[in-house]
């Protein structure tokens, strides 16, 4: 829903070779990407993991559902997959550094009865959630075993801690005494200027702050614990980027203070050291495809209901304007990748400098009565849903910008590059806050940092209810 971006008009020739040319270039320059590095050989992998744990809940629900003639096949299949859909959302298949089967049985219970009022709720139903609970703990108590006699047999992660202080001194110290953490602390990154006074490092000190990309690329970190109190102002956005951008798992360590205000679905403890799992990416991989399935139901739906409008609006803007009626411009998604952006033609044409450069086109005389009320009504964005069906964007998620902006706005705005860790949308956070067109790029920023680090499915749902009451509102003159 982006007010500002500049229409242009029926692709020339030269046009055409110019976006072909674009479209094979992967990336934009100066984008932080996530880059690929080399994972460990001794670490283990979390998509296995949550893969093996999947399947333990789907048999630990089939066996005494089958058991006890609770089950028909088809409302079998419905209850697993919204146990594992529930599941996977509430964090039980994320492979943590410290196992609780004690913690983690409130929330099984809960798939539990899911499951028994979706198997019809009748007294076998329930004697089978029974059986479901004992099986899923079981069965998470020999994985949980399982992962840790292998971290202890040298399956484990180079770490980093960054402050040397007290904190940072003691979480070293826990890490390489308990390795069933399945950690291997390699040394500490300098916060800020510090003196050990006496004090036993047991690791070595590999540099100051803006030292870390190149610490972590030397000693292939996969995990990085970031002691808060220590840290300079600033520096966590550089770390988060580089954290991302090398693929390791960041760890905050709060003040003493600030423990108590910490979402505790997050936390995990080291020895006594309470730390939040910053939430870098968070579509993990079962969160990534049922994204992505959503994205396709939306999409795919919307184009079956909407294609009269779309045919409405397709002559509209033919009349007004003449041939050309969809307009093509280069935007950058996921990890910085270039695509070709689709939307109805709002103007008569404009220069390719122009097209890429200018920020904003409102109050410009060239938009025509269909095409103010297209832009108004947010309708001159149909077409990116063949965009979402394509996998090019996603229907909720920042708003894709022109590779210049991008370039400009990493450089200058705060944050701004950290939007690009998850797939753009056609619709977002920030959008339905009033965050479009010509709007403060820093407050976008932070609206979109802040969907993707409170992102769940229903937050996505939550935005299109959002934007199908705000298209409605703008409709009316």
């Amino acid at each position: 829903m982006g007010a500002h971006e500049l229409s242009a008009g029926a692709t020339s020739p030269r046009e055409s070779t110019r976006e072909s040319t674009r479209e094979r270039a992967p990336r934009v320059a100066e984008t932080p990407v996530r880059e690929t590095t080399r994972r460990s050989e001794t670490s283990l992998r979390p998509g296995m993991y949550a893969l093996a744990l999947m399947a333990v809940d789907a048999g630990a629900l089939a066996w005494p559902a089958v058991a006890s003639g609770a089950a028909r096949p088809a409302r079998l299949a419905v209850a697993a997959a919204v146990v594992v859909a529930l599941h996977a959302s509430s964090g039980l298949y994320r492979l943590r550094r410290g196992f609780s089967p004690a913690q983690d049985a409130p929330r099984l219970a809960v798939g539990g009865v899911v499951a028994a009022l979706i198997l019809s709720a009748t007294a076998e139903s329930w004697r089978a959630a029974a059986g479901y609970l004992v099986l899923a703990i079981t069965g998470r108590l020999a994985a949980y075993g399982a992962v840790r006699w292998a971290r202890l047999r040298g399956r484990r992660c180079p770490a980093l801690v960054v402050g040397g202080g007290a904190a940072g001194l003691g979480l070293a110290a826990v890490l390489r005494r308990r390795p069933e953490y399945g950690l291997d602390p390699v040394g500490i990154v300098l916060a800020g200027p510090w003196e050990p006074r006496g004090a036993a490092v047991p690791v070595p000190v590999l540099g100051g702050g803006p030292e870390l990309r190149r610490v972590m690329r030397r000693h292939d970190v996969r995990a990085v614990f970031v002691v808060l109190p220590e840290l300079r102002h600033g520096r966590l956005e550089t770390i988060v980027e580089d954290c991302d951008a090398l693929g390791a798992e960041l760890f905050l360590v709060p003040s003493s203070m600030a423990v108590g205000a910490v979402d505790g679905r997050r936390t995990e403890c080291f020895g006594g050291v309470v730390c939040v799992a910053a939430r870098l990416r968070p579509h993990t991989f079962t969160a990534r495809w049922g994204k992505r399935l959503f994205d396709l139901a939306v999409a795919l739906g919307a184009l079956a209901v909407t294609w009269p409008l779309f045919l409405a609006c397709a002559v509209a803007v033919r009349l007004e304007s003449g041939p050309g009626v969809l307009f093509r411009q280069l935007r950058v998604g996921l990890d910085g990748r270039t695509f070709v952006l689709l939307k109805f033609r709002t103007m008569h044409p404009a220069t390719e400098e122009e097209a890429d450069t200018r920020w904003s086109i409102e109050g410009d005389e060239r938009v025509g009565r269909v095409g103010r009320l297209l832009r108004r009504t947010w309708l001159d964005e149909l077409p990116q849903l063949w965009n979402v069906v394509r996998g090019d964007m996603s229907v909720v998620g920042p708003r894709p910008e022109r590779p210049y902006f991008v370039r400009r706005f990493s450089r200058t705005v705060p944050g701004y590059a950290l939007r690009h860790r998850v797939p753009v949308g056609i619709t977002g956070w920030a959008q339905v806050h009033g965050l479009h067109g010509d709007t403060c790029v820093e407050e976008r920023a932070r609206f979109d940092n802040q969907y993707i680090a409170a992102w769940t499915l229903w937050t996505d749902v939550r935005i299109l209810l959002l934007t199908a009451r705000a298209m409605l509102l703008r409709a009316v003159p």
